[in-house]
């Protein structure tokens, strides 16, 4: 299996953190390659809510359909895919953390924001595996920086 991780803190609280990420139509501004993403079952977002997205990766836009698998406000974010070209996981793990560039003690108001994919990889995907995982970092870290440039601006 394929894994791609990225980390950053972001100084806001995790509680900010987690309802930003938890607003599935936010995700359309900090992750440059989501054109569309809608919930498709009825209720409010949580554990077994069902989505589908539309990404554009490799010069295709690729439709895949997910579960949220795992859903702590103070902790977890999880989404498995249902459908869709590949088969994968993605995670946010979340820990409070104190902020960057403070050292006072006991300061506990920015979070730690883990981003992990896991994708099981066919055909020539498999065969390049580790020119993909490196572009999924690469476009992870670039995401993750985006998410904490507006989550930081108070959005």
């Amino acid at each position: 299996m394929a894994r791609a991780e990225s980390s950053l803190v972001i100084n806001r609280p995790i509680d900010a953190v987690f309802a930003y990420l938890a607003d599935i139509a936010k995700g359309m501004e900090w992750q440059s390659e989501l054109l569309e993403v809608q919930q498709t079952s009825d209720g409010p977002v949580g554990i077994g809510t069902n989505l589908r997205e539309i990404r554009r990766l490799l010069g295709r836009n690729m439709e895949t359909s997910f579960t949220i698998t795992d859903f702590d406000p103070e902790s977890k974010l999880g989404f498995k895919s249902t459908s869709g070209p590949i088969p994968m996981r993605a995670y946010y793990s979340l820990e409070s953390v104190s902020p960057e560039g403070v050292t006072q003690e006991g300061s506990v108001d920015a979070t730690r924001v883990n981003m992990t994919v896991e994708a099981e990889l066919t055909g020539i995907f498999k065969m390049t595996e580790p020119l993909v995982v490196h572009s999924a970092k690469r476009q992870m870290d670039a995401d993750i920086a985006k998410l904490k440039e507006i989550l930081e601006a108070g959005n």
